[in-house]
């Protein structure tokens, strides 16, 4: 039937107040999908995930409050409280004590220290760890430049001038001192936090005590050893070593109380240099006669993740077990 005039006049207003009001409507929503694809949330890029980082005590007092039946509170000789978590043995008697030094930049709740207390726990060991600040940035960039005049360093001058303006950086740390005292100032911190560790393992009694050191931490076991001596044992995780600690180690162990060490190593393709390092490494030990050195493959990342604790606990547990019969 054919509308009146009137009635399709009616009909077309109708359908344009429809559509005007799904316009209205329509329009917030669409103005917000359109401020989300024009500004997406910001992605947190790799490396900013690849570890945490241990810095001031507001962290350690944050990881006490999460972790208050682990949470030990070490005390240097001169410095202010240093953060421990501890685990006893859950078998009995106790094969002895582990302090386990955590790679640079990494607390003692995170990474691969944080994940080997169950696994060593459960077999019998008592384990401490303890966080890595890293150095002074100043010092970080005096390092580097000291490792730049080494002959197998990969790194160039350039690169490294990358990072950031390091002159300027080294003019106000010169202000007050040399990055050398800095850096003295900075292990011998490191040192003493050890020291405060052992102290408290020998305080619970622990006869065997045994130091842990993973990547850049391995340098700072070993002095702790040479200047301390109450340590059986030293076990390196995928060492790395600075320039200065790599040319004097020999002589630092054999100014050490004779500790037998486990150097655990990534068997994976990686960096060529650090392989050549470790190989170097491992032959001037064995010239030097260090005694008790053993280096033993590991398919382990080069930068040793939580995931491969169990496999190190049992390698680490080996060598203790056959340290111990030696004995």
């Amino acid at each position: 039937m054919i509308q009146p005039p009137v009635a399709r006049h009616e009909t077309g207003m109708c359908l344009r107040s429809a559509v005007l009001v799904m316009l209205i409507v329509s329009a917030p929503l669409m103005a917000q999908d359109e401020a989300a694809v024009s500004d997406p949330a910001p992605e947190t890029s790799a490396e900013s995930n690849a570890r945490p980082m241990i810095s001031t005590g507001v962290d350690a007092e944050a990881i006490a409050r999460k972790r208050p039946d682990t949470a030990v509170w070490l005390t240097g000789s001169d410095q202010g409280r240093v953060l421990a978590l501890f685990q006893p043995e859950m078998d009995s008697p106790a094969k002895g004590a582990l302090v386990i030094l955590a790679d640079e930049g990494v607390s003692a709740a995170a990474g691969l220290g944080d994940a080997l207390r169950q696994p060593l726990s459960q077999d019998g060991w008592a384990v401490m760890t303890l966080g890595l600040p890293a150095p002074p940035f100043a010092v970080q960039q005096w390092l580097r430049q000291q490792a730049n005049a080494q002959p197998d360093v990969t790194e160039t001058p350039e690169t490294a001038a990358d990072d950031g303006d390091s002159s300027s950086v080294m003019i106000n740390l010169m202000d007050t001192e040399t990055p050398d005292d800095a850096l003295v100032q900075y292990r011998g911190k490191v040192v003493m936090s050890l020291n405060a560790a052992v102290d408290a393992l020998a305080e619970r009694e622990y006869e065997r005590i045994v130091l842990v050191g993973i990547g850049r931490a391995a340098g700072h076991v070993t002095r702790q050893a040479r200047e301390d001596g109450r340590a059986s044992d030293l076990i390196w995780i995928a060492p790395h070593f600075y320039a200065d600690e790599s040319s004097g180690l020999t002589a630092l162990l054999s100014a050490a109380t004779a500790p037998s060490i486990l150097e655990l190593y990534s068997t994976l393709p990686g960096d060529r240099t650090l392989d050549r390092s470790a190989r170097e490494r491992a032959a001037a030990l064995e010239r030097a006669g260090i005694d008790g050195y053993r280096r033993q493959p590991v398919a382990i990342s080069r930068q040793p993740q939580p995931r491969e604790a169990a496999m190190l606990a049992n390698r680490m547990g080996a060598w203790l077990r056959s340290t111990s019969k030696a004995r």
